[in-house]
This record gives structure tokens, sequence and C-alpha cells, in this order.
């Protein structure tokens, strides 16, 4: 026992010598600390941490982004990983505005979302096209659907925590990417032949940012662009060409709302998709109403009657670029629109702010934020596209562009078009508060395309020409029921109407824009699907369209006309009527155009543009006149409606517009104003130039007409006129007379068409117009009006019986039926004719007579 006591004293003062020699030694320290390190080996650097070691910029938010070395990296959390996306490209900045405009967005929205494998994340394009409610059918869907892959980059490293990967995507951004270009089609260039050569050397990564719920990445773009005209003539050359551009990425909800589906009777723009399902009717195309989510804050109030706001309001932010004076007028465009909202129990849903200068999270280039953009160009323009969520229609975007020249266009016609009734237009600068009011009916009728409305061409067809001379009617109604028609200012009005209390411009709002309001923003409770509601919404417009004609919808007819009641810039229910109230006031002004403008306009420059304006102005009467002749009138409809879907226009009304086109190729003199024109640079005839335009309209009459002859009893025929238009052509040499100028130019091209069309070549018949090539029968000019960028969705390629296509669809041949017999009757008559008089006609009428003879025999052998 004794012993192990001993021991035991022993090892403690050995072990206290030891404490005490590590404490008074190194060497014993050094030597235990030598032993603790090898024991802790260093944590090894992440891959992570090795990527970005390096001084760099990050921005957090959705997306972790990392700008290091001029490349972009994604630090993408994986819960968002197979989550549906949209990435969105806006101009920032641009060197040439030719090619694109600040704040526009020149391509469509991206649908998209991240996937990965094991080594590689991909960026795919989301496929929506179709849509089933079979479960059988969803995993073939699913397979033949799948997503294009747009990038696919390696996997670089995971986060710390591994809740995130990252991997460059540099190449998305900063490459030559058509899915998110610069250029746009609609912009001046994009109006002829143009290239575009990437240059990767001038171009880079300029700024990231990110928010919680979106992200955005600019890149500095730079390339060189070649522009020809249609003829292959060069017109720009390797221009040097530089865009900034913001593409921003935007997380989609979840779970889309419950759409809206649409209704090809109502102008409301649309999101297509294919319906799969079981039995006899296995696909059916299936549209969306595009439209806001406007749902009541407080539901219980709404259902009581009270007026509510949404529980999330439109804001449209305002370009602090804009000349101060106009600003008032641009927000009250935007939110005159609650008055609307408010007739259904909404109050506040839309809002007008300035760009903020204190918000850092704000820029008018995230696809996040609406805007009223201004653009420093001189098109004279303005648009409002929007923005959905392809998979419901939701409206998630919207802005407007209103291009510096637009105050060119409302001041060309108000003057045009009232000058002869309000003398206040009557000057080089019309009052600000006139501009500014027309100002604001274009902003406002651009916030009703951001709202989802389409253009009711039809609508000013329902008004009678004469109570557009009416002070009491003109006070209510305006010239149209609707603000998304093109139906401008009062040109019916004659000089004193204005001191009688008759009104010039358009509506505020008209009952169809009341009628849209209701049939998109109000909401339906108690059912559970689209399906469901669009029962109740379909009465909705059957009811409608039983109860007043305003609410019949008139498409848009991009590729001529069909029905002449859906035309552009018209008012009144007969073309020809109205026309004649036009032409009679634009000779008004021609005739005093000197006179009242002549303080201002030293250079002459302003009344040369008031002349074109007349000119064009013209133009436009003739095409609505020549809309009544070789159609049918057509209406959307579903059944239990009243209207039939196709109806003839009588005989008579075609008849008649058809002999006032020829009563307007031959008043054309006081065009040739020689007083005016001498004070302007050097011209052609604009007398000859709109005969020559009228042409286009004139000879193609017969052709148009038999597609549709026999649709109804007593139809107008080919064969009328043919015979209408060949005396009118031949009248002169018929009744021996010399003939002017406009007659033998006629005459040419009458032969020319004839020929053509019966299959002859003519041979050295040089060119049919003065300075334009011989007529093309299928062609007809449009002018670029005011938001022409909504004419074309070139995307609808589903075609139901009705409506969902921009011109009625022809389920059967309905080309022209005349023979090349028939035509070549009428050329070996003329012939006859000219044989006939060239012996006792004299002078020019006579060489006229042996050319045309000459060119006939020669190309009839």
């Amino acid at each position: 026992m004794r012993k192990k006591i001993l021991l035991l004293a022993a090892m403690v003062v050995a072990s206290s010598t030891t404490i005490d020699a590590q404490r008074k030694f190194p060497f014993f320290w050094k030597k235990k600390k030598a032993k603790t390190e090898q024991t802790t080996p260093a944590k090894k650097e992440s891959e992570y941490d090795k990527l970005f070691k390096k001084k760099h910029e990050t921005a957090k938010g959705l997306i972790t982004l990392h700008l290091l070395d001029g490349k972009v990296y994604f630090e993408l959390p994986v819960d968002l990983i197979n989550k549906d996306m949209l990435i969105g490209s806006t101009v920032t900045s641009i060197s040439d505005n030719g090619n694109a405009v600040v704040g526009s967005k020149p391509t469509d929205l991206l649908h998209v979302m991240f996937t990965r494998n094991k080594t590689h994340v991909q960026l795919r394009q989301v496929n929506t096209d179709y849509i089933t409610g079979s479960t059988q059918i969803d995993e073939a869907l699913r397979k033949s659907t799948l997503g294009a892959i747009i990038s696919n980059q390696k996997i670089q490293a995971y986060n710390n925590d591994s809740t995130a990967i990252v991997f460059d995507m540099t190449g998305v951004f900063l490459s030559d990417n058509k899915k998110m270009s610069p250029f746009d089609r609609n912009s001046i260039y994009g109006m002829y032949n143009r290239t575009e050569n990437y240059q990767s050397d001038c171009s880079y990564i300029s700024q990231i940012k990110a928010f919680k719920d979106n992200v955005s990445i600019k890149s500095c773009l730079s390339y060189t662009f070649s522009v020809s005209n249609s003829q292959g003539a060069s017109l720009i050359k390797d221009r040097p060409f530089t865009a900034e551009m913001t593409r921003s990425i935007m997380l989609l909800k979840e779970k889309p709302y419950r759409p809206r589906m649409a209704d090809y009777r109502i102008g409301v723009f649309f999101t297509g998709r294919e319906q799969l399902g079981e039995g006899a009717k296995t696909t059916a195309p299936v549209y969306y109403a595009n439209r806001w989510d406007i749902q009541p804050s407080d539901t219980a109030a709404y259902l009581r009657g009270e007026k509510v706001k949404p529980t999330k309001q439109i804001v449209f932010y305002i370009d602090n670029t804009f000349p101060e004076k106009w600003k008032p007028y641009l927000r009250e465009g935007v939110t005159q629109w609650n008055e609307l909202f408010e007739q259904i129990g909404f109050k506040d849903v839309v809002a007008a702010k300035d760009f903020p200068t204190d918000d850092p999270e704000f820029d008018p280039d995230n696809i996040k934020y609406s805007c009223v953009r201004y653009a420093p160009s001189s098109i004279e323009n303005a648009m409002g596209p929007s923005w959905v969520d392809p998979r419901s229609g939701e409206i998630l975007n919207a802005s407007v562009y209103l291009y510096h020249n637009v105050i060119k266009l409302i001041s060309n016609w108000l003057f045009v078009q009232t000058a002869q009734a309000d003398k206040d237009v009557r000057t080089v600068n019309i009052p600000d508060e006139m501009v500014g009011d027309a100002l604001r009916y274009v902003l406002s009728h651009e916030i009703g395309h951001c709202l989802g409305f389409m253009h009711n061409m039809g609508a000013s067809s329902t008004f009678p020409v004469d109570s557009l001379r009416s002070p009491e009617f003109t006070q209510k109604y305006g010239t149209t029921p609707s603000i998304m028609d093109y139906a401008r200012f009062n040109y019916v009005a004659q000089p004193g109407d204005k001191e009688r209390g008759v009104k010039l411009t358009p509506p505020r709002f008209g009952e169809y824009d009341k009628y849209l309001i209701k049939w998109t923003y109000t909401p339906v409770f108690n059912v559970n699907s689209a399906e469901e509601e669009a029962i109740i919404t379909g009465k909705w417009i059957s009811d409608a369209i039983k109860e007043n004609p305003v609410y019949r919808y008139g498409k848009q007819q991009v590729y001529g006309v069909v029905d002449p009641r859906s035309q552009t810039e018209d008012i009144g229910d007969n073309s020809m009527k109205a026309t004649r109230y036009g032409i009679k006031n634009l000779k008004y002004i021609m005739n005093n155009l000197e006179s009242w403008i002549s303080e201002g306009d030293d250079t002459y420059e302003y009344r040369e543009d008031l002349f074109i304006g007349i000119v064009e102005q013209l133009a436009m009467y003739v095409t609505h006149v020549a809309g009544n002749v070789g159609g049918y009138f057509v209406n959307e409809v579903k059944e239990g409606d009243t209207m039939p879907r196709f109806a003839q226009i009588p005989k008579a009304q075609q008849k008649e517009a058809l002999n006032y086109l020829f009563e307007i190729y031959n008043d054309l003199d006081w065009l040739d104003n020689k007083n005016l024109l001498t004070k302007f640079p050097v011209s052609g005839s604009p007398k000859q130039t709109i005969q020559n335009f009228m042409l286009r309209y004139i000879l193609p009459v017969p052709f148009q007409v038999s597609q549709y002859e026999g649709l109804e009893k007593d139809s107008f025929t080919a064969a009328e006129a043919f015979n209408m238009i060949y005396n009118f052509v031949w009248k002169p040499t018929i009744s021996g007379r010399t003939l002017t100028e406009s007659q033998m130019n006629l005459q040419k091209q009458y032969i020319y068409m004839m020929m053509q069309t019966a299959g002859f070549t003519i041979k050295g018949a040089g060119k049919a117009l003065t300075g334009e090539k011989p007529l093309d029968i299928n062609h007809r000019q449009f002018g670029y009006t005011c938001c022409q960028g909504h004419a074309i969705k070139e995307d609808v390629i589903h075609n139901p019986v009705a409506g969902f296509e921009w011109r009625p669809l022809n389920r059967f041949s309905m080309t022209a039926k005349v023979t090349q017999a028939d035509v070549y009757a009428y050329i070996a008559k003329a012939k006859q004719l000219m044989k006939q008089k060239a012996a006792s006609a004299s002078g020019k009428t006579k060489a006229h007579y042996e050319l045309l003879l000459k060119m006939l025999d020669i190309n009839l052998k």
C-alpha cells in the first residue's frame, strides 16, 4: 500500500515538473505547439472563394450577380431551378435612334426557366403553346414541348452552404442574340432592308443590379449596320452603331391567375394556346384576354356597391425629359381611365407619377416599371405595347412611346381636318391648350392599348354623317363611340359650324369604351373556372350587341379593306357623303392657305408641310370611298346573335362609290395650285400623283368585285364593273375629243393593266407611271399612321370560323373569277375603238393612239 502511495506521489511531481518546464523553457512549448498543428489541419479554400478572391462587384437579390473581369456570373438559388421567369430587353441609350428609340423593347419577352444536370446549368425557352386537362396526355406533352436550350453553362462552383449554383452567363448578355436584339423592326431603318454585324471587341457588360423580385444586366453592344431600299440600292454602308441594353429577369407567379377567356366579338388583345383534349374535339384553340389582374381590396365592400381600390394599382411613370408644359396633359391622358373604372366599382386603379429621383431601385428600363417615354425621333407616331404572362394573358408591363414629331402630326391633323371651321388653328403656332388636349387624346388611346384594348375601326361608322354637324349630338358624343378607333377630328364640319356649337374633337370616352372596361375588368365571383366565367362574359356581349350597334366590334383590316365600315381615319356611316364634305373643306383650306399662314413662316416650310398634309388627307378620302367597292359586310357573331355573319354591300352603294371615284379623278385641278407650288422646292404635279394613286384603286375593281359576286341575289358583278370602267376610260375617245395628258395616262395604264392580267408580256412599254413601275393590280398603298405598330399580330396562327384572324376567314376559294378571255375581250374592244378614232384625231392624241396600237400589235402576236 505504501509503495502505491509513493508511486502516485512521484507521478504528480513528474507531472508538475513537466508543466513547469513547458512554462519556463521554450523548447517544450514549441514542441507541444507543433504537435497541435499536426492534429488540426488548415481549412481548405472552396471553389467559390477561389472564384471570387479577386476584387469584383456583387449585387444581391432574387439572383446574386457578380461582375468579375468583364464577365457576369449568376449565383442562382437552387430553389429557382425549374421556375418560370421572363427576360425583357429595353434600350437604355443608343447612338442612332433610326434603329430603335430609348425606352423601347425591340423584341418580345422571353419565357424561360433554368434547369441543371450534374455539370451544367441550362437556360431554356419555355414552350407554352399547348395546354391539357388530361393527366394521360400530360406526360406525352412534356416530352413534345421540351424547352429549347438558349444557353448551356458549366457549373463553376456552389456557394459555401450549397444553396446556390454559380455559372458564367456572359455569353447570353454579351453576344448577337437575336432574341434580345437592339434593332427594332418598327424603327425608321426597320422599314428598309437592314443587315447587322456584331462587334464583340467593342462590346462589354456595363452594370449589374439585383432586387428581391428581379435582376438586370446592362450590356453595351456594338455593331456595324447597312441599309438598302427595296430595289437593292445602298442607303447606309457599314455605319458604326452602339446600344446600351438593359436585360431584366423577372420571376413569375408560382401559379398564374385565373384568366378570362377572350371573345372575338370584342376588341381585347389575346394570348392564344392550343387545348389538347379527348373525345371528338381533340384539339381546339384557346384564347385568353390580355388584362391586368385587378381585384377589389375589400370584396365585401365591393359587393355592397361601394367603390374600392384594387389590390394592386397600375402605375405609369412619366418621363422627366418631356417638356413641362405637356406633363399635365400626359398625366390626365393616363388617369382619365379612372372615370370608367369607377363605373364598375373601382377607384384609383391607374396612377401617373413622375420618374422618381430619390428611389435607388427605380429604373425605367426594368420591366418591373410601366412608363410613358419620350422618344426624340422624327417619327410622327405613338405606340402603347404591353407584355403579358404567356401562361394566362395577365399584363405585367406596359409602356407608351411618344415620338417627338407626334406634336407635328397633331398640329397637321388639327389644321387639315378642322381649319375650315376653326379659326384658332389657322396659325403657325396653334394654342398650347388645343395641342395639349389633342396630345391627351393620343396618350389616352395608347393607355387603352396598355390596358389590353385593340382598335375598333368600325366604331365611327355607327354615327350618321349628318349628326356630325349637330351641336347637340357632337357635344354629347364627339366624333366616334370609341377613342380606340382611328377617328380623329371632325372633317365633316363646315365653316360656321363651330360657332353653332358643333364639337370638332373626339370624345373623352365613348359608349364602346365604357363597355370595354366593363367586360374586361368587372370581377365575376362564384365561378370555379375560366370556362364557367366565359358563359357569363359571353352573354354580356350577346346582350350588348342586340341592344345597340355601337357595341359592334369592327376589327382592323391590315391587308386590304373588305368591310367598308371598318376603315381607318374615317368618320360617319357613309364614306361618300363624308368625303364630299371633306373634299369641299380641303378645297376651301387650299384656297386660303396662303392668307391664313404667313406670319412666322418666312421659309414656307410650315405651309409646305400643310400642303402635303392636304394631299395626303385627300388620298385617305380616296381609300375610304374605294373601300365600298368589291367587299362585303362582316359581323363577329356566335350562335344566338341576330346579326348575319356576312352580308352583301348593296349594288347601289358599290356603283355610287365607283362613280364617285371617277368624279374625284376628273376634278383635281385645284391641287396644282401654282401660287403655292412656285414657292415650294421643285416638285412634280400633286394632281398627277393623286391620279396615279387612284388608278391603283379603280382599275383592279372588277377583279375584287368578282370574288364576292353571288353572295346574295342582285350582286354587283365584275361585268358591270368592267363596263363602268371601260366607259370612264374611253368616254373622251368615244366622243371624239382631244385628250388631255391625264386622259392619255389613264388609257395607257388601262391597256398595260389589262395586258398583264391577260398574261401578255409587255415589250418596250417603259414605265407605266411617271417614275414608277407598271401597276400591280394586287398592290395597295397604305400610310404609316399613329400607333401602326398594333396593326399586325403576326403570331396569330389559329383561325376559328370567325374572329381571331385579322381578315375574315375564307374557308373556300374566293379568288377572282374573271378569265383571261374576259379581259382580252375589253382589250380587243379598246383596240378597235382606237383604230376607228386614230384616223380623225390629230397631234398628241393621234400619236397616243398610234403608240398604243403599235404596242398592242407587237405584244398580241
